[in-house]
């Protein structure tokens, strides 16, 4: 890869080279060919009665998983991890700051309009500027620049290169609606299906798309989707038959699904990193001795023995997973070690410590459990943490960025996304608040940055620095865990996040 010219084809050969398209998994298995038709019972956790379809406000998974199915993105992150075109034909860049898009011809929305460049930079633009309310408004923030240059074309302009671009297209935000659309509760697209009805936090009814321009995806004929937010309830509809797959299943349930005939689980290895997130605008969280304390008093071993069953891999309070071509090697990791916790709470001046952690099964199904064993082990340190359960409906409104000391997780994305919007100063799901000059400065530089060597380290530096001064306990990064029936067929595991990627709709089929 060189300055002077990235095309689409040579970005992704480059970027598969330099690491900039993460593998997961090996190659495909042959399957048999799809068939069409039936109905499919999607039960699914990730949804409350607060949810909107307007993409800008996507927070849960329910929400996620009809965007794509109802609308198209300009790009698509296969399950293997790899990049490719879907409204966006190709693309085209000469400084990695300028890029030009062919959209694809021929397609139409379900009210009929037929797709152009117009519609493109209308929902785009719904995530940037200073009004907008998208929580992926800073990813957006970075384009200067977006013109109509064709009946099918647009041209955008970056504030600085960034050799990865594209991939911010494939945020789930990034859901591609007529131009001037507001409808929000009638979800209007290009997708394999159309919304039939929705009541948010209850169910939804998707019915297959006839002119769909993918002839090789939307094979069933119609979709329920249940939103069941228990565990337990999720896998009696499985058991049932009520339901042909389930997400987010309870990891102590995973060998019994195993031995069952019928079921299957389906695991997506380290898809996800849960933290603990402190608080970086109010005290005591602001105190980075503290963050220290709280960090050294984390038994993340025993959090991926006890509550997650081994599946998954230790984390070391930075966001990048052993799997990532960026991860730092070098950085020692971080162990349970009650004396350096105890030592990090003389330095704030105490001799012992008391938060409320405030935890819910809407950010994770062991979201509990996890808190729980922290609460457990961090008595060793001297730290007392008060768990608080929340409920799930409402949790991302009323908790998440409002209590000093919160759960949350966070899906696999490009390690540019992930730095912007987690840690980014002024980044809208800046979820601690913290902000950090020298780490601004870093990131900037790493995303204009071609040379792959250079740009490890740069990334290397941001994972030593969040380690040590950020605010983001991550003991973990965890498999995700679905279930499926017999009957369900092309269902695969994604390195994106459960459900196949979130698009499990569009990619299975049934079994006659």
């Amino acid at each position: 890869m060189t300055p002077t010219h990235i095309s689409r084809r040579g970005f992704l050969a480059a970027g598969s080279a330099l690491g900039l398209i993460l593998p997961f998994g090996s190659a495909r298995a042959a399957v048999p060919a799809p068939t069409r038709g039936g109905v499919f019972n999607l039960g699914m956790a990730g949804g409350s009665t607060d949810n909107s379809l307007d993409p800008r406000a996507f927070t849960q998974q329910v929400q996620r998983v009809i965007g794509v199915a109802v609308c198209n993105q300009l790009v698509e992150i296969l399950p293997d991890g790899t990049l490719m075109p879907e409204l966006a034909e190709s693309w085209d860049s000469s400084d990695a700051v300028t890029w030009v898009l062919k959209i694809r011809e021929g397609v139409t929305f379900h009210n009929g309009k037929t797709l152009d460049a117009q519609d493109v930079v209308y929902s785009i633009n719904l995530h940037r500027g200073e009004e907008s309310t998208s929580g992926a408004k800073s990813l957006f923030d970075a384009i200067t620049g977006i013109t109509v240059t064709a009946l099918s074309e647009v041209t955008v302009v970056l504030d600085a290169p960034n050799a990865e671009f594209m991939r911010v297209f494939a945020d789930y935000h990034a859901m591609i609606v007529p131009d001037g659309f507001t409808d929000w509760p009638n979800l209007t697209g290009t997708g394999g299906y159309t919304l039939t009805s929705f009541e948010p936090g209850v169910r939804a009814v998707l019915d297959r798309n006839p002119n769909y321009w993918k002839s090789d995806r939307a094979h069933v004929d119609q979709v329920v989707l249940t939103v069941i937010n228990d565990a337990t309830a999720r896998m009696a509809a499985l058991q049932s038959g009520a339901a042909d797959v389930i997400n987010q299943v309870d990891r102590k349930a995973a060998a019994f699904l195993q031995g069952k005939p019928g079921l299957e689980l389906v695991r997506s290895p380290g898809a996800v990193h849960w933290t603990f997130i402190c608080a970086a605008n109010v005290e005591p969280t602001s105190n980075n001795d503290i963050r220290l304390a709280l960090k050294y008093g984390c038994d993340r071993q025993a959090m991926l023995d006890v509550v997650m069953g081994g599946l998954g891999s230790l984390g070391n309070d930075h966001p990048i997973s052993p799997d990532s071509p960026y991860y730092n090697a070098e950085l020692e990791q971080r162990l349970f070690d009650p004396e350096r916790a105890k030592y990090h709470l003389r330095q704030a001046g105490l001799d012992s410590f008391s938060i409320d952690l405030y935890t819910s099964e809407a950010a994770l199904p062991e979201a509990v459990d996890l808190a729980a064993v922290y609460a457990a082990k961090a008595a060793e340190a001297g730290l007392t943490l008060n768990v608080i359960r929340r409920p799930p409906d409402g949790y991302w409104n009323d908790t998440w960025m409002k209590k000093p000391f919160t759960v949350s997780s966070w899906l696999n994305r490009p390690i540019d996304q992930t730095f912007s919007l987690i840690y980014g100063t002024g980044s809208g799901w800046n979820e601690s608040y913290w902000s950090n000059e020298r780490f601004d400065r870093l990131l900037a530089e790493g995303k204009g940055t071609l040379d792959f060597a250079r740009r490890k380290e740069i990334y290397g530096e941001l994972q030593a620095i969040l380690r040590d001064e950020g605010p983001s306990v991550i003991p973990v990064f965890a498999d995700f865990l679905d279930a499926r029936s017999a009957r369900v067929k092309g269902f695969e595991p994604s390195g994106v996040s459960d459900l196949s990627g979130d698009r499990i709709i569009e990619r299975i089929w049934l079994d006659a």
